[in-house]
């Protein structure tokens, strides 16, 4: 007769991997189609909900803006708070991980704010801001942004190029110069705040700036800490969108759980059940036959 039971071998090594990857601990016991069955419904799942939220649904800190300054321009570690989504989100392994690395690293200072060590060519979102007797005067700018440190080993002085398309189809190029204003490297937007000055030829300051975002490497912001300035940028551009995305990526956090107790305590009929079974009713039958025993020489004693 075929033995259904599952051999669970080492229970505690199986829960292990199956929270280090879905379906991994039922693929080391040899449950091949669990293992298929929660690999593929999990990962999808948390998949498909960073697919919604556009990379920013898993996150471990919510930053808190304690000033109308940019927390981007902090060197220091802003002041941040625990997202409770993310202890279900974690529960998925390692494809969550990446937010706890991303959260040593935003926790660290970061010397590169104001600073920059090379050159910047990237595309430019913004405005360019003109001061008047009347206050500023902010026309709303997209174009290229071409940077460099004035010294080849980094520098908080910079000269460039702002180019910006106009509306009969032709370019317009300001010169930048002076101090730079720049983001943190890490942080949970995929645009990072910039600031400088326009210069004219001669390098002398004019009264006008540009204030925008540049794009940020990708390493640098997916499941990094954000504040809530683009949370509320998510739920604007995405709508319930985000709240869905969201919402998966829980969801397949705890079923992940679901998947790590059966890796370590089996189904309901695991290894060695009917052994112990059979253990038990041989004893109540051993007990039973002894009590006979008795009852039979109680009865020849009186007879």
């Amino acid at each position: 007769m075929t033995d259904s039971r599952v051999n669970l071998r080492q229970p505690w090594l199986a829960a292990l991997l199956a929270f280090l990857l879905p379906g991994l601990g039922h693929w080391y016991q040899g449950r091949r189609f669990k293992a298929a069955i929660f690999s593929a419904g999990i990962l999808i799942l948390f998949g498909w909900g960073q697919v919604l939220g556009e990379g920013q649904a898993t996150y471990s800190r919510l930053v808190l803006r304690t000033s109308a300054d940019s927390p981007q321009f902090s060197a220091q570690p802003p002041v941040s708070k625990t997202s409770y989504g993310f202890w279900a989100q974690v529960l998925v392994g390692l494809p969550a991980f990446p937010a706890l690395l991303q959260e040593a690293r935003f926790n660290a200072i970061d010397k590169s704010v104001g600073v920059l060590d090379s050159e910047i060519r990237s595309d430019f979102v913004g405005a360019l801001i003109e001061t008047t007797r009347q206050g500023d005067l902010r026309t709303p700018v997209t174009g290229t942004l071409q940077l460099s440190p004035t010294r080849p080993e980094g520098s908080r002085t910079v000269q460039g190029e702002l180019t910006v398309g106009t509306a009969d189809g032709g370019t317009v190029s300001y010169r930048l110069g002076g101090e730079i204003q720049l983001g943190r490297a890490v942080f949970g937007s995929p645009r990072r705040s910039i600031e400088c000055r326009l210069v004219d030829e001669a390098g002398n300051f004019l009264s006008a700036r540009i204030e925008g975002t540049i794009s940020r490497v990708f390493f640098n912001w997916y499941m990094a800490p954000l504040d809530s300035v683009e949370l509320d940028r998510l739920h604007g551009s995405l709508s319930r969108q985000y709240d869905v995305a969201a919402v998966l990526t829980w969801i397949a956090g705890l079923l992940n759980l679901m998947a790590i107790w059966d890796a370590a305590q089996g189904p309901a009929y695991g290894y060695g059940d009917e052994d112990r079974g059979e253990g038990e009713g041989s004893g109540s039958g051993g007990g039973g036959s002894g009590g006979g025993d008795g009852d039979a020489d109680a009865a020849s004693v009186k007879a």
